[in-house]
């Protein structure tokens, strides 16, 4: 089976800028739906959360994993730690979290799951802190928190010759990973085709292709065989968020 359909065509560009947003719960956030999958329930979003923002208060887990790149802002889900703007996680489904959620600043994210978030709750959490229940089990394992800033960008045999990418997290099983590509300035050239179904944001820059122009906020997909956004050429360069879906049984 090959990846969710999350748009009706590879290349159909989403320009996030554009797209309603649309009311989240019940607790004052706000997304905006770039792609999602009816029949397996895979969803991308930009979630806004507003300034002075309280959530439940009741430590919960997932069913499906949450996948999330800090757009602006910060926020806690226990009171204490802050997730800030440039931060990646990866939490798997089945890690109890949301102890104490706020945010007194308010913030903005690219929140990426296999499935809907459902609020499964836990009344006596036996860590103060996020943890994972028995049997979580996926291979990615649990990316607590990534500074995109402090990884080292390298070569990337997918990519082409000239672009860089800094890795947030694979799996090992499927070949799935999540990574930011980085294109110089200036470039011109064929963007790589990964051999694996994308999806993928444009966090910052510029980057034309044949078909259409990318810039930030800027979302779409590809087979396996579709080049990345289709990119040709790029005149200040550009960090695009790469999320690839690997094999499935």
């Amino acid at each position: 089976m090959g990846a969710p359909t999350k748009l009706a065509r590879p290349l159909q560009c989403v320009r996030s800028a554009d797209l309603p947003w649309e009311v989240l719960g019940t607790h004052g956030l706000k997304r905006r739906l770039l792609g999602h999958d009816p029949e397996s329930g895979h969803v991308t979003n930009i979630v806004f959360i507003p300034e002075g923002w309280h959530g439940g208060g009741v430590a919960h887990f997932h069913d499906a994993f949450e996948e999330v790149y800090m757009l602006d802002g910060a926020v806690t889900l226990d009171g204490d730690h802050y997730f800030r703007k440039g931060v990646y996680f990866y939490r798997p489904a089945q890690v109890v979290h949301g102890h104490d959620e706020r945010s007194e600043t308010g913030a903005l994210a690219l929140v990426r799951s296999d499935g809907a978030l459902v609020l499964n709750l836990v009344h006596q959490p036996e860590q103060p802190v996020e943890y994972p229940r028995p049997g979580h089990g996926d291979p990615r394992g649990h990316v607590f928190e990534t500074r995109v800033a402090s990884v080292a960008a390298e070569a990337d045999a997918a990519l082409h010759a000239d672009w860089k990418a800094k890795p947030l997290s694979a799996d090992p099983v499927t070949g799935a990973r999540t990574f930011e590509a980085i294109v110089p300035a200036g470039w011109q050239g064929i963007a790589p085709a990964l051999g694996q179904p994308w999806e993928a944001y444009v966090l910052e820059g510029d980057l034309s292709g044949a078909r259409e122009s990318w810039q930030a906020g800027d979302y779409t997909v590809g087979d396996a065989d579709t080049p990345l956004l289709g990119t040709v050429s790029s005149t200040a360069g550009a960090r695009i968020l790469v999320m690839t879906f690997g094999e499935r049984a």
